[in-house]
């Protein structure tokens, strides 16, 4: 008999808490005390726009709280400093900028830290990933890939019901681009022979099955809608922790979402919101693959996403050049655009799906 070939070791943290439904931000104290941070000494982050009044409702005893202005590497290391020896663990209370920079923040300090999500535009709320240009710019201050899954989430769906209806469609976005995400992933199993994860892959894929099968409940915004999409990012969030990388989640529709937003910096102009611009990407990146991208963009445009540069506010000649860009990205992630596209294609698939 031949010896038994054991696969590596596979650790990963998948998130202790999960609460999520009306009011359940008045779980808080609850929650701290399940997961044993009570009596311990908490660093909340809020938004300049909005979190004030929340914060009564988290009734944190010790708590400090500090109002994110901006989300970069120096305020990220000055308040890593600043906490250094007072802070036991993060509370992210707002948007992605904001769970970015907490889960940036803790996992530079090293603390456990839970995110309280204000509005569901991403995935970013059960990742333990932060966005790619936050990573960028974190390397260059010698800090490695932050991997920082949430200790405890809580999503309180009827706060976020507040937020403008804008990011929930983002979210929806962001969802439908698993599609690609998984289906790129599938493809570079086959050419480059790379690691599959059959359970992170489906939990990617049925996030967005559960997205584009309730295209009638998500017409309309209320609890319900909110909870749906709620939970099918939450299970992108385990997906990648399974996978141990955002694979899963993130293929050439995030690569050219990452690019605009690249190409936004350099050139001065705002990019859109992320989730917009994956589904924008979700569109052409289908058509590449030969899935049936006809019917994701009837499925985004029944929803009144947008499905076109124009509704973006975004160039002809920006989507063509965040295109050819998107593969240099992360050129170590194989995707359906590593080949590489000639600008012509690129200006092709531009007409041929409608985007501009």
């Amino acid at each position: 008999m031949g010896s038994m070939q054991y696969k590596s070791l596979e650790m990963y943290e998948i998130p202790r808490v999960v609460v999520f439904g009306p009011n359940a931000i008045n779980k808080v104290p609850e929650i701290l005390s399940k997961i044993n941070l009570n009596g311990l000494r908490g660093l909340i982050l809020i938004g300049p726009h909005f979190g004030k009044h929340l914060l009564d409702k988290i009734g944190c005893r010790i708590c400090d709280v500090e109002e994110i202005n901006e989300l970069s590497p120096e305020s990220i290391i000055n308040l890593a400093n600043k906490y250094a020896n007072t802070a036991d663990y993060i509370i992210a209370l707002g948007g992605g900028k904001i769970i970015d920079f907490g889960k940036a923040l803790a996992h530079i300090m090293n603390v456990p830290y839970v995110s309280i999500p204000t509005i569901a535009s991403h995935d970013g709320i059960a990742s333990p990933y932060v966005s790619h240009v936050l990573q960028m710019d974190l390397n260059k201050y010698g800090i490695g890939k932050v991997h920082k899954s949430p200790i405890a989430i809580i999503a309180d769906t009827s706060i976020i019901l507040e937020a403008p209806r804008r990011y929930l469609l983002a979210g929806v976005g962001e969802l439908v681009g698993k599609l690609i995400a998984v289906k790129d992933w599938e493809f570079a199993v086959r050419v480059k022979g790379e690691e599959f994860s059959e359970y992170a892959a489906a939990l990617a894929r049925d996030s967005a099955l559960i997205a584009l099968r309730n295209g009638g409940k998500l017409r309309v915004h209320n609890e319900e809608s909110v909870r749906i999409v709620v939970k099918a990012l939450l299970g992108c969030g385990v997906a990648m922790a399974i996978a141990g990388s955002s694979r899963p989640c993130s293929g050439s529709e995030h690569l050219f979402s990452h690019a605009i937003d690249i190409l936004a910096r350099e050139k001065g102009f705002r990019p859109a919101l992320h989730g917009e611009q994956v589904a924008l990407g979700a569109i052409m990146m289908a058509y590449l693959h030969g899935m049936k991208w006809r019917k994701i963009r009837a499925f985004l445009q029944g929803l009144n996403i947008p499905v076109t540069a124009k509704e973006l506010g975004l160039d002809r000649d920006i989507i063509i050049e965040a295109l050819m860009m998107a593969p240099n990205v992360r050129p170590e992630r194989f995707t359906i655009l590593s080949t590489g596209l000639s600008r012509k294609a690129a200006e092709n698939i531009v007409e041929t799906t409608g985007i501009a």
